[in-house]
């Protein structure tokens, strides 16, 4: 991978550049789905390619290839730098200076390889097997999945910086769906790991199980303002709203609900959000981000007081700071932009049914709806569809549906009063640590 990456910036520095960057990935998925315990689905794909970033008088110029011939990089590379010639100038465009120091990570599993697919399936048939024998309400189970990925990602460039890493990773997830009357019911559920053997199936599946079953016989709750307690997939929704509008490309942009608000009160004093890149159980985690600027923890809200935001060399260098080690790279066909690694909730104290019983009368949220939506990162204002169950005298009643949840995210933020001791890794819209959340006051809109 690094012989191809330097192979590269040999074609391109010797066009008199003034920087180029090489980025080379190679990858390997499999899915597996299935339907009444036979393979519905099995499918694999792998690719590999490099993308090319040249910097000229200082426009910069991109450029990428599958073709890894010698022919195909000096194509690719000859690309990158006419396409830099018809590129304005930008002065805050360059590669990151070199750095020395990187989180010493163990991200890549042999087992996920040495695994017999046959393993593999039975995992998935596990998952659905646990989902139908959880409660004869249980009438089907809509997707029972596995899906691993294998990853090996080479950076190179002119200033001196070459590394590769490699990761491995896994989920099983499913949806189940409960009958009764006439009503249907869904609940799904995932568990992750970096190899098949750190999976759960059973627990997946009767997850699942249980969030469809328990929804049976909902309806319409009356409207009210009350307590509101999240469910940790709930909380991931909306923490992965929360982190688009952290980075400083969107306060550069003025597309940020958080512009303005650095080193204020923006959320309940035991609400803490961090971005740890490093985290070794973390899906998105690396030792560097595109553009091999190690990752690192970046506290974005610590005790509801907001810290600063996420950056990439090229936001950084706009607002006159470091890169935060978010230079995300989707594949070796993309330029790096600034985002997320693995957003975390840290702390908490007290269980999810320790937070139900210190409400006395309130909504339990095991679900949302339109989350993406109904949300809106600039304004902060959201409303979104929700399903869960009534609590009364802390404990859990009266299953609801088809009803509203409804406010702007500053106010539910600062109206955070206890966040719980489950977090735990939801692959919802990127990699989110995410537990059970009571926030003190919430509208919610039904009859």
């Amino acid at each position: 991978m690094l012989d191809i990456a330097n192979k590269v910036l040999e074609y391109a520095s010797g066009r008199e550049v003034e920087q180029a960057e090489a980025y080379v990935s190679r990858s390997r998925s499999t899915s597996i789905r299935v339907y009444r315990r036979e393979v519905d689905e099995l499918l694999s794909n792998s690719g590999s390619g490099v993308g090319i970033r040249v910097i000229s008088g200082g426009s910069a110029g991109y450029a990428y290839t599958s073709d890894l011939s010698d022919e195909g990089l000096a194509r690719a590379a000859a690309e990158a730098i006419d396409n830099a010639a018809v590129t304005a100038p930008d002065e805050f465009t360059g590669l990151p200076s070199p750095a020395t120091e990187f989180a010493g990570l163990d991200l890549y599993n042999d087992k996920l390889q040495q695994t017999p697919v046959g393993e593999k399936i039975e995992l998935a048939r596990s998952v659905e097997a646990a989902a139908l024998d959880y409660d004869r309400r249980v009438a089907q189970v809509e997707q029972a999945a596995y899906s691993e990925s294998q990853a090996e990602v080479a950076i190179a460039n002119t200033l001196g910086f070459a590394r590769s890493y490699r990761e491995t990773s896994c989920y099983a997830f499913t949806m189940a769906i409960a009958l009764q009357d006439g009503e249907m019911q869904t609940g799904v559920s995932f568990t992750t790991g970096r190899e098949p053997g750190q999976l759960d199936g059973r627990a997946c599946g009767r997850e699942a199980a249980a969030k469809a079953v328990s929804l049976l016989g909902a309806s319409q709750c009356e409207s009210m303002t009350c307590p509101v307690v999240m469910d940790p997939f709930v909380t991931a929704g909306l923490i992965g709203v929360i982190g688009s509008a952290l980075t400083g490309e969107s306060v550069q942009k003025q597309r940020s609900l958080f512009a303005g608000l650095e080193s204020r009160q923006v959320a309940g004093t035991g609400f803490s959000l961090v971005d740890d890149g490093i985290h070794p159980e973390g899906l998105a985690s690396a030792p560097f981000d595109g553009e091999g600027v190690p990752t690192q923890q970046t506290p974005l809200i610590k005790n509801g007081v907001l810290q600063g935001f996420l950056y990439d060399t090229y936001s950084g260098r706009k607002d006159g700071c470091a890169s935060t080690g978010n230079g995300i790279r989707g594949s070796y066909s993309a330029i790096p932009h600034v985002g997320p690694n693995n957003l975390r909730v840290q702390g908490g104290e007290g269980s999810r049914d320790d937070i139900i019983a210190s409400v006395e009368k309130g909504f339990f949220v095991s679900e949302v709806s339109g989350i993406h939506s109904g949300a809106n990162a600039v304004s902060g204002d959201f409303s979104v569809g929700a399903a869960g169950h009534l609590i009364e005298s802390g404990k859990l009643t009266v299953p609801v549906r088809e009803v509203t949840i409804a406010g702007d995210i500053l106010s539910m933020l600062k109206a955070i009063e206890t966040v719980g001791d489950d977090c735990r890794w939801i692959p919802f819209g990127g990699s989110i640590h995410a537990p059970t959340v009571l926030v003190g006051k919430m509208t919610v809109s039904g009859r």
